[in-house]
């Protein structure tokens, strides 16, 4: 699929004097690794006539992307000398577009890159945005300025375009396809319009999982992928904890093939809070004892005691605060049944 501009008749003004929302780290980040990773995916699935023309033998050098954006920041971006089979060397320009940038800016830093990455080099430059987000305005792929007197195009310079966000709808046909980089894809769209339903989250990534362990993937590119999916895909502790399960369960009974959560962050993750949790648990529980044991010292027992060892974080915190006014034991663990026990 090769995605060209949509409208070649579209005129882009100067850009605003406005400065640009930031990117959301948490978005871009998981992006520039897959591209680093995967570059020669990225090209079979989005432009596979150009990514045949590439020297793959000959791995992608990463340049630094040092050029600054409008507010003075460095710009989230991916740069690659790649060596096409005719030993030419050639500038790839990756430019990640996440969200809230205007139609204008979009296609004036996109030219403003170009040349300022060709000034450095000294190399052609292939520039592509990819834009993640469809709250994005996303012009045709031409940035073009008017004669102020002769009122026609003194300017004009192209791009491509590669809109993520136009997949929503063809997840399925994305699963079939036998190119990693679809899963990336697959993670991006996960989150998208979901209002952040994480029980939603959950299971669109424990599918993207399963899909990763199916494959008969290498167990490097599954570690890459997965994190990178991970990443994309952000749950809260609840939902990770419950991930966690069910995935471990799944794994099981699917026999998935190189298996290993050693290596996972969403695991790492949920030891962490696993481990907080415990932490917090302990400290409630070592409070709640010795003001019990200082209030009621002759009512507190071993049922009592039971009780405080079973119970989690956010009923000894209630407990705790019915033991501000609790006139007799029974009060504080007013929300079990020991009182008609």
């Amino acid at each position: 699929m090769n995605c060209m501009p949509d409208d070649s008749k579209q005129i882009t003004q100067p850009v605003s004097s406005k400065k640009p929302k930031k990117p959301r780290k948490e978005t871009d980040g998981p992006w520039k690794d897959a591209l680093e990773f995967f570059l020669e995916q990225f090209f079979a699935l989005f432009f596979p006539d150009w990514g045949k023309q590439i020297n793959w033998k000959k791995k992608p050098k990463a340049l630094t992307p040092d050029l600054p954006d409008q507010s003075g920041t460095k710009i989230c971006d991916r740069i690659f000398e790649v060596e096409l089979l005719n030993g030419e060397k050639e500038i790839i320009f990756l430019h990640l577009e996440i969200q809230g940038q205007k139609q204008e800016e979009l296609s004036h830093r996109m030219m403003t890159y170009n040349f300022g990455t060709h000034k450095k080099h000294g190399k052609p430059v292939v520039s592509i945005a990819i834009a993640l987000d469809k709250k994005l305005v996303c012009s045709s792929g031409l940035f073009e300025q008017i004669h102020p007197f002769k009122n026609e195009p003194y300017l004009q310079f192209w791009y491509d375009i590669i809109k993520i966000w136009s997949f929503k709808g063809r997840e399925e046909e994305l699963k079939k396809k036998d190119n990693i980089f679809a899963l990336v894809v697959l993670a991006q769209l996960a989150i998208m319009d979901d209002k952040n339903d994480q029980e939603l989250r959950k299971h669109k990534k424990t599918a993207l999982f399963r899909e990763l362990f199916t494959r008969g993937l290498k167990k490097d590119i599954i570690e890459k992928l997965y994190k990178i999916i991970d990443w994309l895909i952000p749950l809260d502790p609840k939902h990770m904890i419950a991930l966690q399960e069910e995935i471990k369960q799944t794994a099981q009974t699917e026999n998935w093939p190189g298996w290993d959560p050693v290596y996972v962050n969403t695991f790492e993750q949920v030891g962490m809070i696993k481990g907080r949790e415990k932490g917090r648990q302990e400290g409630l529980r070592s409070v709640l004892d010795k003001q019990l044991r200082r209030r009621f010292p002759h009512d507190i027992t071993a049922k009592h005691l039971h009780l405080l060892e079973k119970a989690d974080s956010d009923t000894l915190a209630m407990w705790a605060e019915n033991l501000m006014d609790a006139k007799n034991i029974d009060e504080v663990f007013a929300t079990t049944h020991l009182a008609h026990s």
